[in-house]
């Protein structure tokens, strides 16, 4: 039977709208290409709960949660796929002073210590929420938390200045509690452990730092002083994967890096402009974030000392980074009380990850790619009213 035929729409035409609902599928998936910096694959944002300000953030070695230590005594479990909160927050501090200070994961996962103003350490379950070992007790406030790599011992910086290596097996403190000359000493602000285990850098509110042998218990090489005159306190500290490098972040606005084997700073101070509250490197090393009380992350290149691109701004002042295993998010907790997941080539937080909002987007994404493929693919025939359709028998 003989038919007549409307219109074709030319292959350009098909090209085009073939090439717009592919991107709106895209978009409605939350994807963006690699283009201008922007990073592919969506990162989550976490609301704020309450008024207390968030004072440090830790990723689990496996990536599922984030862990946040509140300025009201608690700790919170996120978890990344959902943008939830996993089970009820833990309340580990005791009365107003008893604000969290720092989290942290064991390597192997297994436990999470947070670090209390009011001298306590508690040691828990990640997945139940439960006391796994004794608290550990001291008589000043925790400020700073690191695992060493075997998990067997926990260090433990101190307001007095003191830091103790806690032996988890004993609950006893391994060896002598490591202390900077006699009297009062300036407070320890940060604590990290090298990747060998073999040094614990302490960051001091004199605005030094010293790497202390964990097999002699003595100061490793000189004390890292920037330069002779008065500086910001140390507020934070870090070391690269591969323990050559080890950042320090102070409180007149600037990063140290300095070299674990000379002692001697790789190059000028990296300028941040406020106080940098925390530090992390990327598991590649690539990568070194800066937090700072102006409410901004920077993003650097530990092997230039320049920044990769323009300061992410998060609104309030940020306490702690910390990088998830695979390198692909940034978890910052701000003095708002916000946990936000930044992806670490992006310039803001995206959509969350969790929720109805992303289901109905991956249905409309996929729908949309499929109709997309089905117009680029085939013609598009418009028959006369009666008339049979050419692409159909």
């Amino acid at each position: 039977m003989a038919y007549r035929v409307r219109r074709r729409i030319p292959h350009w035409r098909r090209a085009v709208i073939g090439g717009i609902l592919a991107a709106v599928a895209a978009a409605a998936l939350g994807w963006s290409g690699a283009v201008a910096g922007l990073a592919i694959g969506p990162a989550g944002l976490v609301t704020a709960i309450g008024s207390a300000g968030v004072k440090g953030v830790a990723f689990s070695p496996d990536g599922r949660l984030v862990a946040a230590g509140y300025g009201d005594g608690t700790v919170r479990l996120w978890d990344v796929a959902t943008d939830q909160v996993n089970g009820p927050a833990l309340q580990v501090g005791s009365g107003p002073q008893g604000g969290v200070n720092g989290v942290a994961f064991s390597p192997d996962g297994t436990l999470l210590a947070d670090a209390d103003a009011d001298g306590t350490i508690g040691l828990r379950d990640p997945v139940t929420g439960q006391l796994a070992l004794s608290p550990l007790q001291a008589d000043s406030g925790v400020n700073g938390l690191a695992f060493s790599p075997d998990v067997g011992v926990l260090a433990a910086g101190y307001g007095d200045g003191t830091i103790r290596l806690w032996n988890l097996a004993t609950g006893q403190v391994y060896g002598p509690v490591l202390r900077v000359g006699s009297g009062p000493q300036s407070g320890v602000n940060g604590v990290a452990f090298s990747p060998d285990g073999g040094l614990v850098a302490a960051g001091y509110s004199d605005g030094t730092v010293r790497l202390w042998n964990v097999l002699t218990d003595q100061v490793y090489g000189p004390v890292l002083r920037d330069g002779p005159g008065p500086q910001g306190g140390v507020n934070a500290v870090a070391f690269s994967p591969d323990g050559s490098l080890l950042a320090a972040g102070y409180g007149d606005g600037t990063v140290q890096l300095w070299d674990t084997f000379t002692g001697r700073p790789t190059r000028p101070p990296l300028q941040v402009g406020s106080g940098v509250n925390g530090v992390a490197f990327s598991p590649d090393g690539t990568l070194l974030a800066s937090a700072d009380a102006n409410g901004t992350i920077g993003l650097w290149d530990p092997a230039t000392g320049q920044a990769t691109r323009a300061p992410l701004q998060v609104g309030s002042g940020v306490n702690g980074v910390a990088f998830s295993p695979d390198g692909k998010l940034l978890a910052s907790g701000d003095a708002n009380g916000t946990v936000k997941l930044w992806n670490t080539a992006g310039d803001e937080p995206a959509a969350p990850l969790g929720g109805r909002i992303i289901l109905l987007a991956a249905v409309l994404g996929v729908a949309l790619a499929v109709v997309a493929v089905t117009i680029t693919t085939r013609d598009i025939w418009r028959a006369r009213p009666g008339r049979p359709n050419p692409g159909r028998k």
